[in-house]
């Protein structure tokens, strides 16, 4: 397996919660300042806290690093690594290096990138619990990459369509997944016509629900933000089994103040890598969040590892910022105003690579938001700052560019090459349904696992305790500070298990541990 070099960069210095002094939202023993459930915990209740928080905030620079405590009424059911997975369609990930021309694998990339927080169109906005130090999250899927139609050179989505379930909202509308575009051709390796004839329409048969009289895993995957219900037919249907392939995630929390996360993505098929830090900053801003990428947040890198054309080629894809709106009405949604480039470096020796800038318009303060975008894909020379720092498409000469992008964010995206009068289409989110994880039961998990180490306040959360959960919540969070004092008395440092502590470029590396974690998965996908 092929893994990210440490190259000769020093160890950044990331605070971490082993200073256990007292800090502003503290209270006089250091602990975190606790707000009080109101009420039954119910949505009139949480409106109440809510808004007593966000009045609170007003000023505060960076709200993702205070030492505050939640109440678990205001939380989602699901551990902050879980959610900030960038994996959300695997099956683009998988696909990155498939082609055999530049121009076509910067589209992909461009590809994974719109479709990397899926979660924020298709499922509700929430707050994840805050992770705990060396807490950790590992899962993985096996599925069969899209492919590119040789006919209009337009994406195929082969596994888990979006379908609309009725009702559902214009933002965060879950949907469920199902098979309702036509099947792949034989040609282009799909089966062949007679064995996909028992595929069954989505809209043939009703979803059936899971029933909740046993909390299991199942109950709470369909509580949390992620998944709709699965429509009752097959998802990955015209796809034979050998085409699929597997996608492994691991991160973990190096750092709780400021809370920093390392990731880690692999697909051993096609030797496609993704790694990155992970780190948000928040503010309050009126009666929205601003959030945005932190200082030790470079964006996510992936990086062909495979032998053949574009091996060793390195992408950097840069985070955007973000707002949460609609919180007075209790129905949040998030826009994107802001501008992000995405990079190809090194790989095979050339004068010139292919950049890609983004532009996400700002949405007016009358009306519904739009959702737009555009952009350009130009080719910059190696070495030359000046084209390498462009950020917006303006910026940009006419005779270097090479593609045009424009589009919803939340919708469908189109491309046009340079020369062609017709526009294609990039990635039509509408298709797209959210992926479930393949994860390792509580049994198999150890205590800093990510699902097993929540696992008492996300069982109070799903049965709606929101007193007990805030219990538990608490008391995992005490063990947090006592660990962290018992560290601090005793001189040491807190030390990660699963990547090594060089995280200056913005490029985790894993530890021996990290990498037998990767192969484990593999293994466990292979049945081993």
């Amino acid at each position: 397996m092929s893994t990210v070099s440490k190259g000769d960069k020093k160890p950044l210095n990331v605070p971490t919660d082993d200073d256990v002094a007292i800090q502003p939202f503290t209270d006089e023993s250091g602990a975190p300042a606790t707000l009080p459930e109101i009420g039954s915990g119910g949505e009139e209740s949480k409106m109440k806290v809510l808004l007593g928080l966000m009045k609170k905030l007003i000023g505060v620079k960076d709200v993702a690093n205070l030492r505050l405590s939640l109440p678990a009424s205001l939380l989602e059911p699901v551990p902050n690594l879980e959610y900030w997975t960038y994996a959300d369609r695997a099956d683009i990930f998988a696909a990155i290096g498939d082609s055999s021309d530049e121009l076509e694998r910067m589209l992909a990339v461009l590809r994974f990138c719109f479709s990397k927080e899926l979660k924020f169109i298709r499922a509700r906005l929430g707050k994840p619990y805050n992770s705990a130090l060396g807490e950790h999250f590992r899962c993985s899927w096996r599925l069969p990459p899209i492919v590119i139609d040789k006919e209009t050179g337009e994406p195929v989505i082969r596994t888990h369509i979006h379908v609309p379930i009725p009702g559902e909202p214009a933002y965060g509308g879950q949907g469920g997944s199902g098979w309702t575009t036509p099947v792949l051709r034989p040609e282009d390796g799909g089966k062949p016509n007679s064995e996909a004839s028992s595929i069954i329409s989505s809209s043939s048969k009703a979803s059936k629900k899971p029933s909740l009289r046993a909390f299991d895993q199942l109950s709470i995957n369909r509580s949390i933000p992620g998944p709709g219900e699965e429509i009752e037919s097959d998802p990955d249907a015209g796809v034979v089994d050998s085409e699929k392939v597997t996608v492994v995630f691991l991160c973990e929390q190096v750092s709780h103040h400021p809370p920093v996360s390392a990731a880690y993505y692999y697909c051993p098929e096609k030797g496609i890598e993704g790694y990155g830090m992970d780190q948000i900053t928040a503010k309050v801003s009126g009666m929205s969040v601003k959030v945005g990428p932190g200082s030790s947040n470079k964006g996510i890198f992936v990086k062909i590892a495979r032998d053949g054309p574009g091996k060793g080629e390195e992408y950097q894809i840069t985070h955007p910022a973000a707002a949460v709106n609609g919180i007075l009405k209790g129905s949040y949604y998030g826009t994107i105003s802001d501008q992000i480039q995405i990079t190809c470096r090194e790989g095979e020796k050339s004068t010139t690579k292919l950049r890609a800038l983004i532009d996400y318009k700002d949405e007016s303060w009358i009306g519904k938001p739009r959702f737009l975008l555009d952009g350009i894909i130009y080719r910059y020379t190696v070495g030359d700052a000046e084209q390498e720092g462009w950020t917006k498409p303006k910026q940009v000469p006419a005779d270097k560019i090479v593609g045009h992008i424009e589009g919803n964010w939340m919708k469908q995206i189109r491309y046009r090459l340079k020369g062609q009068k017709e526009w294609k289409t990039l990635l039509d989110l509408d298709l797209l349904a959210l992926i479930p994880k393949d994860v390792r039961p509580l049994s198999e998990q150890d205590e800093q696992e990510s699902r097993r180490l929540w696992d008492p306040v996300t069982q109070q959360l799903v049965a709606k305790n929101w007193g007990e959960a805030t219990k538990h919540k608490q008391l995992i969070e005490q063990k947090q500070r006592d660990r962290a004092a018992e560290r601090k008395a005793k001189g040491e440092e807190h030390q990660s298990q699963y990547f090594e502590p060089d995280y200056e470029s913005g490029k985790p590396v894993l530890t021996e541990a990290g990498k037998q974690a990767i192969e484990n998965e593999m293994k466990r996908q292979r049945g081993e």
